[in-house]
């Protein structure tokens, strides 16, 4: 054997592991470029579901919220009327025609007759004509009276204004489910 021949096998054997290196480390190329592509699927998916929960947290969350905003509305709403029928309810004992005014004075007076000893009463102008026999004081009420014994220690307020807040404190959940239901 030439040196010619040694030369030209070993350039061949170089050659071919040379060429077997190159395709092994193709080889080795695609199957990381395969697993690289699966993982980042893979990765893809589970953002995919991470976003679709985080959208379906978000959609809940604003769903929660807008109902809370549309309760506190329907509140606010049935609160407003509440006030609207008091406020009419306050209207309508002022401007209550003098017979009907004078039977609600007497029956407030016996009322008050029967808690205290009346001594002192205070009333508007408008019903200090129905209260004969006391010198009604004229105070700052749309109606009704207030009354105090000899002393001034005891006082029962039976003005409108008190009468229909006690109304509208103790019979507030009635007065709500007769408007709403």
């Amino acid at each position: 054997m030439g040196l010619e021949t040694v030369k030209e096998e070993i350039l061949s054997n170089a050659k071919e592991q040379s060429n077997s290196i190159i395709a092994e480390a193709r080889k080795e190329a695609s199957r990381i470029t395969r697993e690289a592509e699966k993982k980042m699927e893979q990765m893809n998916e589970k953002n995919d579901a991470e976003t679709k929960k985080i959208l379906e947290m978000i959609k809940r969350q604003e769903l929660a919220n807008a109902e809370l905003e549309n309760k506190k509305m329907l509140l606010e709403a049935k609160k407003q009327a509440i006030e609207g029928v008091f406020s009419e309810a306050m209207k309508k004992l002022e401007t209550l025609e003098d017979k009907t005014r004078e039977v609600y004075i007497k029956k407030l007076l016996e009322k008050a007759r029967n808690d205290i000893e009346i001594a002192h009463v205070y009333c508007n102008k408008k019903d200090s004509k129905f209260l004969k026999g006391f010198n009604a004081e004229p105070i700052s009420i749309i109606g009704g009276l207030m009354a105090e014994n000899k002393e001034k220690q005891l006082r029962v307020d039976y003005s409108f204004e008190t009468l229909l807040q006690s109304i509208k404190e103790n019979e507030l959940q009635n007065i709500s489910k007769i408007l709403f239901g």
